[in-house]
């Protein structure tokens, strides 16, 4: 019985790390406050309107809604799951974003997720 405890109290405190606070996770982000400095931090040194990479470019509100190289808008508000820029910095999709760098953190990831299912409001 003791051991059956503790291997549960070990798999709850491992979840437990594995969330994010939802006080770090805007429930309706702001594309100015939450989204722009995610993307200015993590996208722009490739994803600048001068020389996008893949003709993705996510120094404006405009270029992140735009599609890239195939056209096809990145992002579909209020439908984060068949949006290409969520896909590929969860790594659902390769390659993962930022290329070549350490995957964003999960509040990170959760916040584009949230903007997105929100309506990727230009707020």
């Amino acid at each position: 019985m003791l051991m059956k405890l503790a291997v549960l109290m070990s798999v709850v405190l491992v979840l437990v790390g594995c969330t994010t606070p939802s006080s770090q996770v805007p429930a309706d982000p702001s594309f100015a406050s939450d989204i722009e400095p995610i993307f200015s931090q993590y996208c722009l040194s490739c994803h600048t309107a001068g020389n996008p990479e893949g003709s993705y470019a996510l120094d404006s509100y405009a270029g992140a809604l735009g599609g890239g190289t195939d056209t096809i808008p990145n992002v579909i508000p209020g439908n984060a799951d068949s949006s290409l820029l969520y896909r590929r910095v969860a790594g659902i999709q390769l390659p993962q974003m930022p290329l070549g760098g350490a995957p964003l953190d999960t509040s990170r990831i959760a916040t584009i997720r949230n903007w997105i299912d929100q309506g990727a409001k230009n707020n």
